[in-house]
């Protein structure tokens, strides 16, 4: 997932914050630049500023985003816009199949891997319309495959 933000410090210059989900990989561009990072704890992107310093951008990890902010000199920067109460709540829809289905592990499973990505359907920059109709889209596409999946699994139980 990519995030493009900007910080108060660097005016003329735009960020992306570049990160998996699945894999938990980060890299921090300036003006389509990778930037350095530090083996230090807490592992700092090295940040050029225009004076010829170094800045160190602490990335801030939190539930459900893998980096939702940078702490620069200890002021926190969001790079992720805050989701709304409706945008979790339709991302986390297909925890319904898990109860609609007679929920067991796979049906859990599904729930998991369909709501993480509904959440980073609905922070990319898409309009509105297009990321809600994707979430919906892949919560039936998720219900399609784990009736099929069920309708298999009684099958070949008989």
């Amino acid at each position: 997932m990519n995030s493009q933000f900007t910080l108060p410090d660097f005016p003329d210059s735009n960020f992306e914050m570049k990160y998996s989900t699945w894999f938990g990989e980060q890299t921090l561009y300036m003006d389509d630049l990778p930037l350095e990072r530090s083996n230090e704890k807490g592992k700092p992107f090295l940040i050029p500023s225009h004076a010829g310093k170094i800045l160190k951008a602490y990335p801030k990890a939190g539930f459900p985003n893998i980096v939702r902010a940078l702490v620069i000199d200890s002021i926190q920067y969001r790079i992720v816009e805050r989701l709304k109460w409706y945008d979790f709540a339709i991302a986390l829809l297909p925890f319904c199949l898990v109860f609609i289905f007679k929920g067991n592990s796979i049906s859990i499973g599904i729930a998991v891997a369909i709501s993480i990505s509904n959440l980073e359907i609905l922070r990319n920059n898409n309009s509105q319309s297009m990321k809600y109709l994707k979430v919906i889209g892949l919560t039936v596409f998720a219900a399609a495959v784990y009736y099929l999946m069920s309708q298999l699994f009684l099958a070949w139980n008989k």
